[in-house]
């Protein structure tokens, strides 16, 4: 059975699809359904509902996006190139780039699922949403209508022993300040720095395991060298990665060794876990030179990482926390642009977060974008009560039930019909959102044995 789930998986990591670029996965979801004598329907947005019959109970849901992060050296277009998956026997991973794991295998578990019950039920519908990994947005505006059931399993989760049940709900906040120009000569020579090599990962599950911020780690060795004549300044990919690279132009009579000294006494706690972190400099031109004394300092004290905790009966970890996800400067502009992302719990440690924040930025422009709801444990579930029966009896051990430090589209989905009996499940996937992800195959396996027993029983 796993060899025909990963068949699936293979076909879907042809296909480009990183977020808002989904057009060919959404065609080949569709020509799936008609070759295989299912009907379909698409909303506006691009979601896609997959039926075999006329009532559907039990919905598997899916994203069909992924977060496109590749290693500095790859040459990998992720706008025309198949994922160049590569395989050791034990795990599926990608050479240079992310997997995709996060969410291909949801695709193609259900797809799988669909076919091997379809002589046997005809009330099992797949829903794939678009656009996930940039704010939730094909949930937000998915048809009402294509969320007719009773149970929704959504398989976008990343360990095998565990039923997600709740996750926290986010926001981004994106900052804006104006730049000067400096009109005095440079004083020194222009260089480039760059800092690379971190293990990046989900700014959600990951965000409590001490990875390395490359933007974090230039902003501290710019503002302890002093170095605040900037020319330009970027790093960070997308709002739910932990960024692994950042660079900086700047104008500076320091040497390169003093540089690369302090650069790797800031660095060393990382080393331990990942050897590749390192800074490169050299000789660039510039025409035009920003002073960053006051922004610098400023960005620099805006949190990374956890912020609260929290100890209850589904979830004793996490509660709130903000990434330090993109920095640049807008070229033309004259103005430098930075985004936080940030995960709560609680509207309590939401609101307190944002204050913490806010308190660093006098002088800077702000604003809230891209809100996505938390997802409530239902502790009178039918379905979570079934789910644990059947994984004790399957594994002989109950699962480890929990809310998720992660943004899920069950929260929005179940707002679209309160009736929705909902789960997360999924098999094992780890340093999603970054090129270390990697799919362990026998955790398919597994995932596919439950998710069988579960929809026999269902």
């Amino acid at each position: 059975m796993v060899d025909n789930v990963l068949d699936y998986f293979y076909q879907i990591s042809r296909i480009p699809r990183c977020s808002k670029n989904e057009d060919k996965i959404i065609k080949f979801i569709q020509d799936w359904a008609i070759s295989s004598a299912y009907r379909y329907k698409t909303d506006d947005l691009g979601n896609t509902l997959v039926v075999s019959g006329d009532k559907v109970r039990i919905i598997l849901q899916s994203h069909v996006d992924m977060v496109c992060e590749k290693r500095d050296d790859c040459l990998h277009d992720f706008k025309i190139d198949p994922i160049p998956i590569k395989s050791d026997g034990l795990f599926i991973y990608s050479d240079g780039t992310s997997l995709g794991a996060d969410n291909g295998i949801g695709m193609a578990l259900s797809m799988y699922m669909m076919d091997y019950f379809r002589s046997q039920r005809d009330d099992i519908a797949l829903l794939f949403t678009v656009d996930e990994e940039t704010g939730l947005n094909g949930a937000k505006g998915v048809d009402p209508s294509f969320l007719d059931a009773e149970y929704l399993i959504n398989l976008d989760s990343e360990a095998d022993d565990t039923v997600i049940v709740g996750c926290a709900g986010g926001t981004d906040m994106i900052i804006t300040r104006d730049l000067c120009k400096k009109t005095d000569s440079f004083v020194g020579r222009a260089i480039k720095i760059s800092v690379s090599g971190f293990s990046g990962g989900h700014s959600g599950v990951d965000i409590d395991k001490g990875f390395g911020n490359a933007i974090k780690v230039l902003l501290e060795l710019l503002c302890e060298l002093k170095i605040f004549d900037i020319s330009n300044i970027r790093g960070g990919t997308a709002h739910n990665a932990i960024p692994r690279f950042a660079e900086a132009v700047v104008c500076t009579d320091l040497d390169i060794d003093t540089i690369r000294g302090h650069f790797y006494d800031l660095t060393s706690k990382y080393n331990k876990d990942n050897p590749f972190v390192e800074i490169t400099i050299y000789e660039d031109k510039i025409h035009s030179i920003y002073d960053m004394r006051e922004i610098i300092p400023s960005i620099k004290r805006l949190n990374h990482g956890v912020v609260t905790k929290l100890d209850d009966q589904f979830w004793n970890g996490v509660e709130s926390s903000s990434n330090l996800a993109k920095i640049e400067v807008i070229e033309g502009a004259d103005k430098i642009k930075v985004v936080e992302s940030l995960r709560s719990s609680s509207e309590i440690a939401m609101n307190y977060l944002k204050k913490l924040l806010e308190k660093e930025l006098n002088g800077f422009n702000f604003y809230y974008c891209c809100d996505y709801p938390g997802w409530k444990p239902d502790r009178d579930s039918l379905l979570l009560k079934e789910t644990v029966d059947i994984y004790e009896k399957l594994f002989s051990i109950p699962p480890k039930v929990e809310v998720i430090h992660a943004g899920l589209e069950c929260g929005i989905l179940k707002g679209k019909n309160e009736k929705l009996d909902i789960i997360s499940i999924g098999p094992n996937i780890y340093s999603p959102h970054s090129p270390d992800e990697r799919l362990q195959i026998k955790s398919v396996d597994k995932i596919v044995k439950f998710l069988n027993r579960l929809l026999t029983d269902l």
